[in-house]
């Protein structure tokens, strides 16, 4: 959908991974300590290409227009304001990482619950109905984004500690989806949850921009996986390891099995 949407060749697919998981999972392809220098001098040699790339992909679209978004963000005016080449650049990288990531990282996450939920799994392939209200809790109780980095700007105070101006902070999501405050059962899984005012796409003016497109997706993968495939498991002795900052799964042996 990604590659669609900017009208790039399908065919650089495998050039577009190795980009995004340099600049997500450093330490993954170093074989580093993430935080290492050497991950960071290979994720910023990434970012570099990422731009890189793109740059010339935007000269393209300056010769000639085509029916893609890329062209959009090149003409696109509001009140007189357009956007800068810096500003479709820093676009185009967030969405290849936001575009070849997210998604599956959030159905390695339904997957493994649902491995391992035979009767929350069960409930989806009898009645398909409940995957839409499914979605909305699995992101709420396993939120693949578990925290966002955000800069002080101000002096202020959280819970009795002092942050300066200046200071990065890690606003964890996954804490906040599962907050006894907010939720009275917030460690129970349910289907039925009637308001779920979960922040696994963030909230106010930095809200996930693909949060719409990302739902549609995991229900269309969720719908027609189960409609083939009823029954599976975690490979029995196997332990799922998940990845820091977006929560993916390295290895993911899984067993088809008849109920």
């Amino acid at each position: 959908m990604f590659i669609t949407f900017l009208f790039l060749p399908l065919e650089e697919l495998p050039e577009f991974l190795k980009m995004k998981d340099g600049i997500i999972r450093p330490d993954h392809v170093t074989g580093r300590g993430y935080g290492s220098q050497a991950a960071q001098d290979y994720q910023q040699q990434i970012a570099d290409s990422v731009y890189d790339y793109f740059d010339m992909v935007l000269d393209q679209r300056e010769a000639e227009r085509r029916d893609d978004l890329l062209s959009l963000f090149l003409d696109a005016e509001m009140e007189g304001d357009r956007l800068s080449r810096e500003d479709i650049l820093d676009i185009c990288f967030l969405f290849l990482i936001a575009g070849l990531d997210t998604v599956t990282a959030t159905l390695d996450c339904m997957f493994s619950f649902l491995a391992q939920h035979p009767g929350h799994r069960r409930q989806l392939v009898e009645d398909p109905a409940l995957i839409p209200n499914a979605i909305e809790e699995m992101l709420r109780w396993e939120t693949p984004v578990m925290g966002i980095a955000r800069v002080a700007v101000e002096e202020t105070e959280v819970g009795g500690c002092p942050v300066h101006a200046g200071d990065q902070i890690m606003v964890m999501i996954g804490s906040a989806n599962t907050d006894e405050a907010e939720y009275a059962d917030g460690d129970v899984v349910r289907w039925d949850r009637d308001v779920n005012p979960h922040i696994a796409f963030g909230g106010g003016i930095h809200r996930c921009l693909g949060s719409h497109l990302a739902r549609m997706e995991l229900r269309v993968a969720l719908r027609e996986w189960h409609k083939r495939i009823p029954d599976y498991e975690v490979e029995p002795g196997h332990t799922l390891v998940y990845t820091p900052g977006i929560r993916s799964i390295d290895h993911f042996p899984m067993r088809f099995t008849k109920a």
